[in-house]
């Protein structure tokens, strides 16, 4: 999976479905390596991601969801910092 193929509300739905399956053991979230390549490029594409919090949050705030829950995980627990911004070793 390429995410730079996806559309903005593709993302969103995907987004949608890994916090729903990191909630929810039963839910059906996408599979490890599409989880990891959203991840990824939401880091190194803040714009992006920025868009597409926008579509997650009117699909949750029209849901009734605690879109401030959700916000937290996606800057929190699944975007990934952009590979030129990870440390590769201890700090010195």
């Amino acid at each position: 999976m390429r995410p730079d193929a996806l559309t903005l509300v593709e993302m969103a739905d995907l987004l949608d479905a890994a916090y729903r399956a990191q909630r929810d053991d039963d839910a059906q979230g996408p599979i490890p390596e599409t989880r990891a390549a959203l991840a990824d490029y939401l880091g190194c594409h803040p714009e992006t991601r920025a868009a597409v919090w926008s579509i997650w949050k009117t699909q949750l705030d029209a849901a009734g969801e605690d879109a401030a829950a959700a916000e937290y995980w996606l800057d929190a627990e699944f975007t990934e910092p952009c590979p030129e911004q990870r440390l590769d070793g201890p700090p010195v």
